[in-house]
C-alpha cells in the first residue's frame, strides 16, 4: 500500500513497534482521518483567532461551489 504524507509523518512520531504492529486498514483509517484535515481550495477562505480577556476564539468563513452529490 503506497503511503500517503500524513499517514508517513503519523507513523515516524509514533514508536517503531506501534507503527510497525498497524494493519492495511488501519493505516487506511488513520489516512481519511489526517485527510479531512488538509485544507480544500476555497473562493474565500478566511480564519481568524482572537483573544478576549482569558478566552480564546477562532472565526472561520468558507465560500466555495457544493460538490456534494445531491
Amino acid at each position: 500500500m503506497a503511503r500517503s504524507v500524513a499517514v508517513a509523518r503519523f507513523l515516524a512520531a509514533v514508536p517503531p513497534a506501534v507503527a510497525a504492529s498497524f494493519n492495511d486498514a488501519q493505516l487506511a483509517a488513520i489516512d481519511l482521518h489526517f485527510g479531512m484535515r488538509f485544507r480544500a481550495a476555497h473562493l474565500i477562505d478566511w480564519r481568524r483567532r482572537f483573544g478576549f480577556a482569558r478566552w480564546r476564539v477562532y472565526a472561520v468563513v468558507l465560500v466555495g461551489r457544493d460538490r456534494h452529490a445531491a
